[in-house]
């Protein structure tokens, strides 16, 4: 199997099934059994298509008899594919790309648009720098959308939410791959004990100037995690925004603090560092396999203070009491869009039921605080409705509760006890945050 023909069956398997991108690409290069270097070609393509496909298409419709067309589903992926090869690989000959497409048209059976697809590519290859691109000044949504790839309904809920001074830095910054960060494992291991071992495995390191025990890994040679220093748990795979989150909580030693939304368990593990593997941490997750994951990583860190169990969050239960309780739930992920391109397909609308189970989440989680404890909601999503609407909500309709203020420097004008993390900002994701804390006595 080559390179293309696995990116189109995983492309594929992403339009009709609706899998996560990377779980998608895994199980394809499995399949394929490719070098390495083919391996990479096909997951750049992927990655690239998915996270271009809005602007790919806007392209081709300029080449199409009819810009409105409906296309075959693998059609349009083999022109896809082609188109950005021609417009973002510069190693690839564009005769390449068109040849490619034609041939893989054939071989999957779709020999009657090959014509099509050479047709509308060899015209694209003619007429490219005709391309007409949208006006900002007369159509800015349209304009921004077609630059970055990102819906207009999002960019248009990012723009009022937000204001104008951010929108361009978040378009620019999500339209950056993202970079690799890790957490040391500050029970093995020091930071610059970590940065000697990964350059020493062939890494290159550097220190995270905003959040501690932070490395942020600029090159790689493999993956990540066939690393000795990885098998050793000296670390483990984080994002910035998590990490900060994670600051945020502040769990310290003898503490006991519940994660209910954990996996892969990231969080949790960094907290339970940060407590210096004493008191304990319920790592709670709604599926098993996942449970799973947790109890594995927080093995190999070496972490006994956690236990992981399968745990429905927005189901009440009553039966532990925590110091802090940490509810980073599930959201549309619009603030994780570099790293999960397949989101970029979603609108705004997409999300209208998730704030109802987002609340059932924080207020079953608001039955486990003690008193005088700690009560965090975070979401990795850029939308007021799963954000500070949630959070206003939950407090107006909990006056056990006051506000617990973040002491950060804020981004935008919001209450003290919410954050929102911009990308462009700080090399972030889009993340929010809302701290809450019980009162001593109930009101």
């Amino acid at each position: 199997m080559t390179a293309r023909r696995a990116c189109l069956d995983a492309l594929l398997q992403v339009e009709e099934n609706e899998g996560y991108s990377n779980i998608v690409l895994d199980k394809a290069l499995r399949a394929a059994a490719l070098e390495p270097r083919d391996s990479a070609l096909a997951s750049t393509l992927f990655y690239g298509v998915l996270e271009k496909e809005l602007t790919l298409d806007y392209v081709i419709a300029q080449f199409l008899k009819n810009p409105n067309q409906k296309l075959e589903n693998g059609t349009a992926m083999l022109l896809r594919m082609a188109v950005y090869q021609i417009l973002y690989l510069d190693r690839i000959p564009d005769s390449a790309a068109v040849n490619e497409a034609v041939s893989l048209a054939k071989a999957t059976g779709r020999g009657r648009y090959a014509g099509l697809i050479n047709a509308v590519l060899r015209q694209f290859l003619r007429n490219r720098d005709a391309l007409v691109w949208p006006d900002e000044k007369s159509d800015l949504y349209k304009a921004y959308s077609v630059r970055y790839a990102i819906p207009q309904p999002l960019i248009r809920l990012w723009d009022q939410a937000y204001g104008r001074e951010h929108l361009l830095p978040m378009l620019e910054a999500l339209s950056d791959r993202a970079a690799l960060y890790v957490r040391v494992n500050s029970l093995k291991v020091t930071d610059e004990a970590l940065c000697s071992r990964l350059e020493a495995e062939g890494c290159t390191v550097s220190a995270c100037t905003f959040v501690e025990h932070a490395l942020k890994i600029e090159k790689l040679p493999g993956r990540i995690t066939d690393l000795p220093s990885f098998q050793e748990g000296l670390f483990h795979v984080q994002d910035t925004s998590s990490q900060l989150l994670c600051a945020l909580v502040e769990p310290q030693p003898n503490m006991v603090v519940a994660d209910v939304c954990a996996a892969p368990g990231g969080k949790s593990f960094t907290m339970a560092e940060k407590m210096e593997n004493t008191g304990h941490i319920f790592s709670f997750d709604l599926y098993k396999g996942r449970v799973g994951l947790i109890k594995d990583g927080a093995q190999r860190l070496g972490l006994t203070n956690l236990t992981a169990s399968v745990r429905d969050a927005s189901a009440a239960q009553d039966d532990f009491m925590a110091d802090t309780v940490l509810c980073d739930v599930p959201c549309s992920g619009f603030g994780v869009i570099r790293r999960k391109p397949e989101i970029r397909r979603k609108k705004p609308s997409d999300a209208a039921g998730l704030p109802a189970i987002q609340s059932a989440i924080l207020e079953n989680a608001a039955a486990h605080v003690k008193p005088g404890g700690r009560l965090v909601y975070s979401t990795c999503t850029l939308n007021p409705a799963e954000n500070s609407q949630v959070a206003e909500r939950f407090l107006a309709g909990h006056p056990e509760f006051e506000p617990d203020p973040i002491l950060r420097d804020h981004a935008l004008d919001e209450p003290s006890y919410m954050l929102t993390m911009l990308p462009g900002v700080l090399d972030t994701d889009g993340f929010f945050v809302a701290r809450f804390r019980r009162r001593l006595e109930d009101t």
